[in-house]
C-alpha cells in the first residue's frame, strides 16, 4: 500500500479517564444512603498527540494496561475523551467486539443483515454476504436455525465473517484473531492477514514482536498512557523489551 503525506488520523493531546471504586466500600455506602462517586480516576491515555498519514503500517505496543486497547477503542469512537480531539479523516473498519448487535432469537440468516448494518455494510450487498457466510462459515443447515442453539464457536463464525468481509479505510485490530477449532482458525487468520494487505492505513495492537515486524514499518509504544516511543518498528519492540525489564 502506498504511503502519502495526507494525514488519516489526528489526536492532539488526547486524554481518556477511566473512574475507579471500591466495590466493598461502594455497596456499604449505597446502603447507607451515602456517597458512591468514584474512589478515584486513572487516566488510560494521557496527553496523546498523534499523527498517522494514509497508506502507514502502524503497530501499537506496549505492556498490558499501558493504554493500547484504550487508543484504538477512542479512535473507534467507544471511548470519548475526556480532554482533547481526534479527527479521522477516513472511515474506520475495526476488529472487535465483533458480535455486537445479534439477536439469539434470530436465525443465523436473519441475523446477516443486523451484522451488516452494525459494520456499515450497504444491504444492497446482502446476497454477496449471505453467499460469503454460507461458504466461510461451514454453518450448512445450522444457519436457518436461532442463534440460541449455536455453540459460541459457531456463533463467532458469523460474527467474524460479516466483520471481515470489507475494509474500509483506517483497519483497527487488538491482536489477530482465530475463530473455531484449529483448521477453521488457520483459515480466519488467513483472511484476516489479506485484511490487513487490503486496507488504506493499518494499526495493530499485539504483543507478537513478530507479527508487528511482519506487518508495520512504525511502532508506537505506550507506557502508562503515554507514547514513550513513536519510531521504527523494529526499535519499538527494542524499547517494549526494556519496559519489561523494569517491572
Amino acid at each position: 500500500m502506498a504511503l502519502n503525506s495526507y494525514p488519516d488520523i489526528i489526536c492532539n493531546d488526547l486524554q481518556v479517564e477511566f473512574s475507579l471504586f471500591d466495590s466493598i466500600s461502594r455497596s456499604v455506602r449505597a446502603r447507607m444512603g451515602g456517597n458512591t462517586g468514584a474512589i478515584r480516576t486513572v487516566k488510560a491515555l494521557d496527553n496523546v498527540s498523534v499523527t498517522i498519514n494514509r497508506g502507514e503500517r502502524v503497530g501499537i505496543l506496549g505492556n498490558n494496561g499501558a493504554g493500547k486497547s484504550t487508543f484504538l477503542r477512542t479512535l473507534a469512537g467507544v471511548y470519548p475523551p475526556q480532554f482533547g480531539s481526534v479527527k479521522l479523516n477516513n472511515k474506520i473498519t475495526s476488529l472487535f467486539d465483533i458480535a455486537v448487535g445479534t439477536d439469539p432469537n434470530a436465525s443465523g440468516y436473519e441475523n446477516i443483515p443486523l451484522l451488516m448494518a452494525t459494520r456499515n455494510i450497504s444491504i444492497s450487498k446482502l446476497d454477496e454476504v449471505i453467499s460469503d457466510v454460507q461458504d466461510f462459515t461451514e454453518l450448512e443447515e445450522a444457519l436457518a436455525r436461532p442463534l440460541r442453539t449455536y455453540s459460541a464457536g459457531m456463533r463467532l463464525r458469523i460474527a467474524f465473517t460479516i466483520a471481515t468481509f470489507q475494509v474500509n479505510g483506517i483497519l483497527l485490530m487488538d491482536e489477530v484473531i482465530g475463530v473455531g477449532d484449529a483448521q477453521f482458525a488457520k483459515k480466519s487468520k488467513e483472511r484476516i492477514i489479506s485484511l490487513m494487505g487490503q486496507a488504506g492505513t493499518l494499526i495493530l495492537a499485539s504483543h507478537s514482536s513478530e507479527l508487528l515486524e511482519t506487518h508495520c514499518r512504525r511502532g508506537i509504544v505506550f507506557n502508562n498512557g503515554k507514547i514513550v516511543f513513536d519510531g521504527d518498528i523494529t526499535e519499538a519492540n527494542k524499547v517494549v523489551l526494556k519496559l519489561k525489564d523494569q517491572f
